[in-house]
């Protein structure tokens, strides 16, 4: 449900010594017929939200849909998010997955995450100059829940960021019917 429960929850568990698994918005996931070894953990509602820092900086819950940030952008001028209209998932997982398409990606918006680590329970702040980014990857170890993040957009005209979303959904749309 929140920050509290889920520090709480990883205290208790952690005696258990089984496997963690973290599932974001469950988009894009197969899951054997046997299931998945250990616990998983699906991070609440409180842990969607979109704050706006300053002019260009956004405050994102892990949780929090990527289509719903880039609306949020949209409604606040801010472009170069456009591209997460076409991502199906969440903040955290686009973030570990350095989700991304047409030409943009995650590495290029992403300021630093907020996480806790699973291990010891604290909270660690990491900026994306300390990420090593890949094709659809990321060096961010597993014992790291990712709680919320910070990206960087560019002030623009919301008519252009809107034909530009809408030009991104209509190409997916195309090439994934």
């Amino acid at each position: 449900k929140n920050e509290q429960q889920l520090i709480e929850f990883l205290n208790e568990y952690q005696q258990k010594n089984s496997r963690i698994t973290i599932l974001g918005a469950g988009s894009n996931t197969l899951i054997r017929d046997n299931g998945i070894k250990g616990v998983v953990i699906k991070l609440g509602s409180s842990f969607s939200n979109i704050k706006l820092i300053d002019k260009e900086t956004l405050e994102i819950g892990a949780a929090t849909l990527d289509r719903k940030v880039a609306n949020f952008a949209k409604d606040n001028s801010l472009a170069n998010l456009e591209f997460l209209s076409c991502i199906p998932g969440s903040v955290g997982g686009a973030i570990i997955m350095n989700s991304g398409c047409y030409d943009h990606d995650i590495s290029k918006i992403l300021i630093g995450i907020h996480a806790l680590n699973k291990d010891n329970l604290s909270e660690v702040e990491i900026k994306k100059e300390d990420i090593k980014f890949s094709y659809r990857g990321t060096n961010l170890p597993d014992n790291l829940i990712i709680l919320s993040a910070k990206f960087k957009g560019l002030i623009s005209q919301k008519n252009e960021i809107e034909k530009k979303q809408l030009n991104f959904i209509e190409q997916k749309k195309l090439s994934q019917p």
